[in-house]
């Protein structure tokens, strides 16, 4: 099961999808075992009540697979106890409501978008989830989002903010949701504030290669490392760096040069937390 994650902040203010937020809840039958909000606008209303996340699922009556998630995913007793005691369940007509298509960048369908209690997306995905699948990531989702809300608040007013924009992205990182910290730590890294604040920098830097690490994506961490190494070499997260560089290179197969790496964390910090994670790193090499 792959998931990706981008981040979307709300506009409140956009006229043309204010005007497809009028409506009310779904009404499928009274054996429907999850009761959908229609519009956007009452789902974040009781999310926000509840610090609740949303779950919006994108549909439209002539998908195959979206049929076959109706009549076997959420009939499913797991994933309608899930729904209830987690989130708030958001149903959007594919063919209906285009703004929202459009904002969260919907290509096909079934597609379901997990946000903050304002409706900024924290994970997607796209195709068919078997019910113990969905369950599973349900139960995985922070089950208040209080402190998502709160910072997401503040970066509705001012985008810019570096402590937002920071907390923001320690919290996803703390939730596992690695993808969805990188994007707002990149964003914060190319804020002029942060480019003037070497050490504030290399710090958040660090953090976007820890979670490429958790992601196992070893290119794109060995790029983090490197570039932190090269724009400062002596900075007290030097040993950190060294070690992450290690990891990254041991992920793509470049042995040799993770074994310098890791021999460099020890013979340069030999005391370290970090000499001591490369010890026990090494015979696996």
């Amino acid at each position: 099961m792959s998931f990706s994650v981008r981040r979307v902040i709300q506009n409140p203010v956009a006229h043309a999808v204010v005007l497809l937020l009028l409506g009310g809840l779904w009404s499928r039958g009274a054996s429907e075992p999850i009761r959908w909000y229609r519009t956007l606008q009452q789902a974040a209303a009781a999310a926000q009540e509840a610090n609740k996340p949303i779950m919006i699922e994108f549909w439209a009556e002539w998908c195959a697979p979206c049929k076959v998630m109706d009549a076997e995913v959420y009939t499913d007793s797991s994933v309608a106890a899930a729904v209830e005691q987690k989130l708030i369940p958001l149903r959007v007509h594919f063919d209906n409501e285009k703004a929202l298509v459009r904002h969260y960048n919907v290509e096909a369908i079934p597609f379901l978008v997990f946000t903050s209690s304002y409706g900024t997306e924290l994970l997607h995905h796209r195709g068919l989830l078997g019910a113990g699948e969905l369950a599973a990531v349900i139960r995985a989702l922070p089950a208040d989002v209080s402190d998502f809300n709160r910072w997401d608040r503040v970066l509705q007013k001012d985008s810019g903010n570096v402590d937002a924009l920071e907390n923001m992205a320690s919290r996803l990182r703390a939730a596992g949701l690695y993808q969805s910290s990188n994007e707002f730590y990149e964003k914060a890294v190319k804020l002029d504030s942060v480019k003037k604040n070497s050490a504030l920098r290399q710090a958040l830097l660090g953090e976007m290669g820890l979670n490429f690490l958790d992601l196992r994506d070893g290119k794109k961490a060995a790029s983090i490392f490197e570039r932190c190494i090269k724009e400062s070499p002596n900075t007290r997260e030097r040993p950190i760096f060294l070690l992450g560089l290690g990891r990254a290179y041991a992920l793509i197969k470049k042995k040799d040069d993770a074994r310098k790496m890791l021999n460099a964390v020890i013979s340069e910090f030999p005391n370290s937390q970090s000499a001591e994670e490369a010890r026990k790193l090494l015979p696996e090499l």
